[in-house]
């Protein structure tokens, strides 16, 4: 739910600003914002606090820097820095310098074991070939690679008469390149390289310090390097190692000081001050209230505050917004803020997704094997939250603090349980694995455990899941009309509420007509109450003054039919599943012993491989199309998207409480 939030004032001596400043920082749960201007001035920083902010403001930078070099990922608990602002910039600077060298240095082996990898060979033959040519004062060489023998015939006839065959042209084949040399006096060189050029050939460059070399020095330089380079390579990855374990979290600290530092006299130049005193204002969570009064009370002889409930109806966008959650349901605020901070009047929906969101994507999932996976997925992923160490996935080159992975892994956790309870009222496991096997059953083939619902048999089946699918829509479609015209009433608009009225009982006729339809009884109950619903829709629209809600309606109606997905997606999942088994159940019978000692290795490996393949492929998709319900056809039913927010942002330091 949205935390309730009230205003708090505190004026003061004007010296006694940075020691209040200190103290609301240390507590972590006021938001400072600026006063008015109109009668008080700007706080001006003293010469020695503005030099003071630039020394920090270094400090940071470099620090940050030096961590980008290093790849630290900064945690959130860190211990406090106990030097001074000299000994910081001391330490920052030397760091800083020497993660600059070695990363410099990395970068250039690394560049020059690429240049050994892509011209050792070539050189190699480059210098057999010419004998010491490249060295003559009167003759030019010209290395070149091309890739098939007939763009040498067309380049050797430009060259003849632009040359007056005053040129050599040789070449030696190099894997599955060949590489070329053209040798000519040097008064003609341009003419040959111009011919190169317009052959679309280009002429091998020398880089670096090889600018000057002749290709047997070359040659025999990159030999040596390619055995000295690694070694090289190596010992400077290990001494960035060790710097990053020796001044990693130090560099923390220092930087975690810094930023704080710099926070606080940004913060104390943009208060209200006059020319002895000084104003704060900020906001600070009704829940943690107390605190702040125990600590202002401690200077309670020397600075006056006051608190003010906020005014939810003239200022609700201008209120930060804190959301207060158990502690199931905290996890998945990330996927409500990731898109909006909803507005202080209005709606945190942060528990409804936290509810339905794992139960659906159980639904969809449905397996006990599956589910069983992804009990050792959280625990590797659990592993790097334990080590506090971050995760790189290459593939999409992301990297996870470990504050992130834990995030995810308290997600998994509500779906993983749902996932194994729908497998269970499915009877699947990596598809009909325990069928199979006789730990799941049917009437038509008994088990272990009786089968709830098979949903692959779609016979007997299907309508079932179809009716529960379509529920979830109704009730979550209505409730979002219902939300939205709360909300409305709330704010005291007027034409919100009547949309939202109007939809809900168009919706709301559309749904028993539909009822009716299918069912083929138009009971009395039923009209009356359809009928209802169409007169609040034509009401509705009337007070609204918008017709198209006339054209809009088998949209919104629609929404409800998207719901059918939950059962879609999943029934394919299934199919899928059940397929990954029967193929490696289809090697078993391949004929004595040894056929069937094959047949089962290599079904057990084929239908593993495949059950794998789907999980990877699938997983997000049984993820998305959940949360799609709720982004797109729940929050859109009480404009969530429109009713923007403030965040909550306290003044606090950077690595927690000290």
């Amino acid at each position: 739910m949205i935390a309730r939030m009230e205003k708090i004032f505190i004026v003061g001596p004007k010296r006694l600003a940075p020691e209040i400043l200190f103290m609301l920082q240390q507590a972590g749960v006021v938001q400072v914002d600026s006063l008015p201007r109109d009668q008080l001035g700007a706080y001006q920083l003293e010469p020695g606090e503005e030099k003071r902010l630039r020394r920090w403001d270094a400090v940071a930078t470099s620090t940050d820097h030096t961590s980008g070099l290093l790849g630290l990922e900064f945690g959130a608990a860190v211990e406090p820095f106990l030097g001074d602002l000299e000994e910081a910039e001391a330490i920052a600077s030397s760091c800083e310098q020497r993660a600059a060298s070695l990363v410099e240095t990395r970068e250039r082996l690394r560049d020059e074991l690429q240049l050994i990898g892509q011209y050792q060979e070539v050189l190699e033959h480059l210098a057999a070939a010419m004998q010491g040519l490249d060295g003559s004062s009167r003759l030019a060489v010209i290395p070149f690679i091309v890739e098939r023998t007939e763009d040498l015939a067309a380049l050797e006839q430009e060259l003849s008469p632009a040359l007056d065959d005053r040129f050599l042209l040789t070449e030696r084949p190099v894997g599955n390149l060949i590489v070329a040399v053209i040798v000519t006096l040097k008064r003609d060189a341009e003419v040959a390289r111009g011919i190169l050029a317009h052959a679309g050939l280009h002429e091998l460059p020398r880089l670096g310090e090889y600018a000057r070399m002749g290709f047997r020095t070359m040659a025999a330089r990159l030999t040596a390097r390619s055995r000295l380079a690694p070694k090289e390579l190596a010992g400077v990855e290990e001494e960035l190692r060790h710097l990053r374990q020796e001044a990693g979290q130090e560099l923390r600290s220092i930087w975690s000081q810094a930023t704080d530092e710099t926070n606080r006299l940004h913060t104390l130049r943009a208060m209200a001050s006059g020319r002895y005193g000084f104003a704060l204002f900020g906001w600070t969570p009704v829940s943690q209230k107390t605190g702040v009064i125990e600590l202002l009370n401690r200077q309670c002889d020397r600075i006056l505050y006051t608190f003010e409930p906020a005014e939810e109806h003239h200022e609700p966008s201008l209120i930060p917004v804190l959301l207060e959650n158990p502690a199931w349901v905290k996890p998945f605020e990330a996927l409500i803020t990731f898109l909006n901070t909803p507005r202080y009047d209005s709606w945190d929906p942060t528990w409804i997704t936290a509810t339905l969101l794992p139960l659906w994507v159980g639904m969809i999932m449905g397996d006990v094997g599956y589910g069983l996976v992804f009990i050792g997925v959280a625990w590797y992923l659990s592993r790097f939250v334990r080590r506090n160490q971050v995760l790189k996935v290459e593939f999409f080159k992301m990297r996870l603090a470990p504050e992130t992975v834990a995030q995810v892994v308290r997600i998994m956790k509500p779906m993983i349980v749902w996932t194994i309870l729908w497998g269970c009222v499915y009877g699947e496991c990596f598809g009909n694995l325990f069928h199979r096997l006789g730990v799941f059953g049917t009437a038509h083939h008994p088990g272990l455990i009786p089968t709830l619902i098979r949903r692959t048999d779609t016979a007997a089946t299907a309508t079932l899941l179809i009716l529960v699918s379509i529920g979830f829509g109704i009730i979550q479609v209505l409730h979002g009309f219902v939300l939205k015209a709360q909300l409305s009433r709330r704010h005291g608009e007027k034409k919100p509420f009547w949309e939202a009225s109007g939809y809900f009982g168009g919706v709301f006729a559309l749904m028993l007509f539909g009822y009716a339809f299918m069912t083929e009884g138009y009971p009395r109950w039923l009209l009356i109450a359809m009928f209802a619903g169409a007169a609040l829709f034509v009401f509705g629209m009337i007070l609204a003054k918008m017709p198209l809600m006339i054209a809009e309606l088998p949209t919104q109606g629609g929404h409800i039919l998207s719901y059918i997905r939950l059962y879609a997606v999943g029934m394919a999942s299934a199919i899928l599943a059940d397929l990954a088994t029967d193929i490696g159940f289809a090697f078993y019978p391949m004929g004595g012993i040894a056929g069937v000692f094959m047949g089962i290795v290599i079904g057990l490996g084929l239908g593993l491989l495949i059950h794998a393949l789907l999980l990877i492929l699938l997983t997000i998709s049984h993820v998305v199309q959940p949360i799609r319900l709720i982004w797109v056809e729940f929050f859109t039913k009480f404009d969530f998207y429109t009713l923007s927010g403030r965040p909550y942002r306290p003044f606090k330091v950077q690595g927690g409480a000290p």
